[in-house]
């Protein structure tokens, strides 16, 4: 019997906001055709923390994405903002991030250096660069500043390469917000073609999804309009 390269139904669903553990314990499956599940969720995110794991912490794009690296796979960090940017993030996190959320639609979010979510139960520390740090210095992770990032995705597209996207899922799915709770939220992206993204979304979702070019734009721009994306590329 011929099996396919990689796993066909590899998104697992996640708790109510591990969203972006879901999908790291997704692409793990993906390529390595690993049976990573919900169960799994509070190891994989230790794993990818390398053991700084919080109650009620998220996993961060800049954790999957440097785990990922440690694990063999090609990762490429493309971003629509500057070089200069992330220096000065890494040099003086809460002056950078206070700054980029001054007028920003969800600045309610943001307050003593975390950004939270879901009534203050589910955060993130912007102090701690440890992991950015880790990803600015790496050789191994390309750095791609600047750039159109549809263009990133239409070049690296294949099946030995899958897509992180931060975007929000209210614009995405046309839901109502809910009161504290931004709608920030990650799902893989596999193909773009004939205008619509394949996405996989951890969420109760039918997977894959296909959405219109224009829909997820606009739900990744909601939440920042210099986004960044994270290609992600099994080269064994």
């Amino acid at each position: 019997m011929e099996y396919p390269k990689y796993q066909i139904n590899f998104m697992p669903e996640s708790y109510y906001w591990y969203c972006s553990t879901a999908c790291f314990m997704g692409i793990l499956n993906y390529f390595w055709y690993t049976q990573f599940n919900m169960k799994d969720t509070w190891d994989a995110i230790k794993l990818a923390k390398m053991g700084k794991y919080k109650v009620w912490d998220w996993l961060t794009e800049w954790e999957m994405a440097y785990t990922l690296s440690r694990l063999w796979f090609k990762v490429i960090y493309t971003t629509m903002s500057s070089k200069e940017y992330d220096l000065e993030y890494i040099k003086d996190p809460v002056w950078t991030i206070n700054k980029k959320y001054e007028n920003h639609k969800y600045k309610d979010f943001v307050k003593d250096w975390v950004r939270n979510d879901w009534k203050q139960n589910v955060s993130f520390d912007f102090y701690d660069t440890t992991i950015a740090k880790k990803i600015l210095e790496s050789n191994e992770i390309e750095k791609v500043y600047e750039i159109d990032i549809m263009s990133v995705i239409e070049k690296h597209q294949n099946e030995d390469t899958l897509f992180i996207l931060w975007l929000n899922a209210n614009v995405l799915y046309d839901r109502e917000p809910q009161e504290w709770i931004s709608g920030g939220h990650v799902v893989v992206c596999k193909w773009f073609r004939d205008w619509m993204f394949e996405i996989y979304d951890p969420g109760p979702y039918q997977k894959p999804v296909f959405i219109p070019r224009e829909k997820v734009i606009a739900a990744i721009t909601d939440m920042w309009e210099d986004y960044n994306i994270y290609v992600i590329r099994n080269e064994v």
